[in-house]
């Protein structure tokens, strides 16, 4: 297994774990009461999941582009379109996951609706986080750093 089959793994299992985490500050934060350190704590680890899954996915990019996309287009160009696709999902996954983390984080304690507003980002982000997930299997299952599979 080489350096970047590795990391394109690790990057996988970041963005699953990302889209089963995005789930609980959604859940904690769906009545808009004030954060309380263990939700405080649900909201930092992930954004910080939803950002490691990210820069894993942005360090192995260029060598995908240079060793891998080319190939998977000609093995399948339906699989190389949905890795762009996948790419600006994934980009959008990140955008509202960190907009909800601020909103939750920064909102006053009298704020009820910040919190539930970010409570649906966080929905959000999980929905199309298992969306880019689920794009990023099969597309690694048709072709990836270890070749067509």
């Amino acid at each position: 297994m080489t350096g970047w089959r590795i990391v394109e793994a690790l990057h996988g299992h970041a963005a699953v774990l990302a889209a089963a985490g995005l789930a609980h500050p959604a859940v904690l934060l769906r009545k808009g009461a004030p954060m309380s350190p263990r939700t405080r704590l649900s909201v930092g680890l992930t954004v910080g999941l939803v950002l490691v899954a990210f820069a894993s996915g942005l360090t192995i990019y260029g060598a995908y582009v240079d060793k891998v996309r080319v190939q998977l287009f000609l093995h399948s160009e339906r699989a190389g379109l949905l890795f762009e696709t996948k790419e600006h999902i994934a980009f959008a996954v990140t955008a509202i996951t960190i907009g909800a983390g601020v909103c939750a984080w920064f909102a006053p304690k009298e704020a009820r609706e910040l919190r539930r507003a970010s409570a649906v980002g966080f929905g959000v982000a999980a929905a199309l986080c298992l969306v880019t997930s689920g794009l990023g299997t099969y597309i690694a299952s048709v072709h990836g750093f270890g070749g067509v599979r």
